[in-house]
């Protein structure tokens, strides 16, 4: 957040990583199910950096949907090519 006040660039560094046939994009988690950032990331406003909170296997993923209500047809995070 201070970064993003300052206008200055984030020094992103990876902590997950998804197989190349996922196209993951928080949109889903965000403005469909309506669930926050902490409920995948943890504590986020209270950490200096974010780490590996959950599994991002595809049938952890899938429960999580279930829960939250969120689609689980599967071009939704898989490429259809």
């Amino acid at each position: 957040a201070d970064l993003a006040k300052q206008r200055q660039p984030v020094p992103w560094v990876r902590v997950y990583n998804l197989p190349k046939t996922v196209d993951f994009s928080n949109e889903v988690q965000y403005k469909q199910a309506a669930v926050d950032c902490a409920a995948c990331h943890g504590p986020v406003a209270e950490r200096e950096a974010i780490r590996l909170e959950k599994s991002t296997a595809m049938a952890e993923c899938m429960k999580c949907h279930d829960r939250y209500k969120a689609s689980n047809k599967c071009d939704l995070c898989h490429d259809s090519h």
